[in-house]
């Protein structure tokens, strides 16, 4: 990873939102929040060569959020990708591994397992700071 990691993360769930940043936060990360799959896919068009991660919550999505990790992993294979699913959805990961994603978690996420599938995915856990730019959205 660079000195500065650049992340999308891909979520409604503004709870999983803080979490996100809460967990990664300290270094000198950049936090690209997307709230739509249109949102993401604009991000991804924008400044997908530079994503150093993305985490996508895709427990509201369904379908949608599916072709957003598809998108994703299909212009930028080497992307490291963690996705969020509901506890209930048994298939979820399944689907999600075959679009792409590097772990799957099941929601409700402690911080510390959280942390550890984002270091398992990348060389090391990339702490975050949030800075915003015009297609950024603040989490606040």
């Amino acid at each position: 990873m660079t000195s500065s990691p650049l992340v999308l993360l891909f979520t409604r769930d503004g709870d999983f939102a803080r979490l996100v940043y809460e967990t990664l936060f300290p270094a000198d990360s950049v936090l690209l929040i997307a709230r739509d799959v249109r949102s993401g896919l604009q991000i991804v068009y924008e400044r997908g060569r530079e994503l150093d991660l993305a985490v996508m919550d895709l427990v509201d999505d369904g379908c949608r959020g599916r072709t957003l990790l598809s998108a994703v992993h299909t212009c930028y294979e080497r992307l490291p990708i963690v996705v969020t699913t509901s506890d209930g959805a048994e298939d979820a990961c399944f689907l999600a591994y075959a679009n792409g994603a590097r772990s799957c978690l099941k929601k409700p996420l402690s911080p510390v397992g959280f942390a550890q599938a984002i270091s398992d995915v990348t060389d090391c856990a990339p702490p975050l700071s949030v800075d915003y730019e015009p297609n950024e959205i603040n989490i606040v």
